[in-house]
């Protein structure tokens, strides 16, 4: 695309509609934080998803990027495993941690796998 401004607005495109999505899944809480859990597994499958087909080095950067990016939040992830320390609550803790950081990979190289 050799237009930056237009390759711009469309990262914040996707950026906001990947926003908006995560907006509408992460509030899924229990013992543990499962809506975000599902938002970072789910930017992370998609990633694989994309990285697996053949699009443009544009649209890949727009749907990694954009759509991704806004979808997965580590700012979060670090949020809540901060306000498990503080509560005591370590176990709870090391697994948002560890599952923030492990199943979105994981469901890239699955996706990768069998697209």
């Amino acid at each position: 695309m050799s237009n930056p401004i237009l390759m711009t607005l469309l990262i914040g495109a996707a950026g906001g509609l990947g926003a908006v999505i995560r907006y509408a899944i992460i509030s899924w809480h229990g013992a543990l934080p499962f809506g975000l859990f599902a938002v970072n597994i789910l930017a992370g499958g998609f990633v694989g998803f994309i990285y697996s087909g053949s699009l443009t080095q544009d649209w890949l950067v727009i749907a990694s990027v954009g759509l991704a990016g806004g979808l997965s939040t580590f700012a979060t992830v670090s949020a809540e495993g901060f306000d498990y320390y503080h509560r005591g609550r370590l176990v709870q803790m090391l697994l948002t941690l560890v599952i923030n950081a492990l199943m979105p990979l994981l469901a890239m190289m699955l996706v990768m796998q069998f697209v």
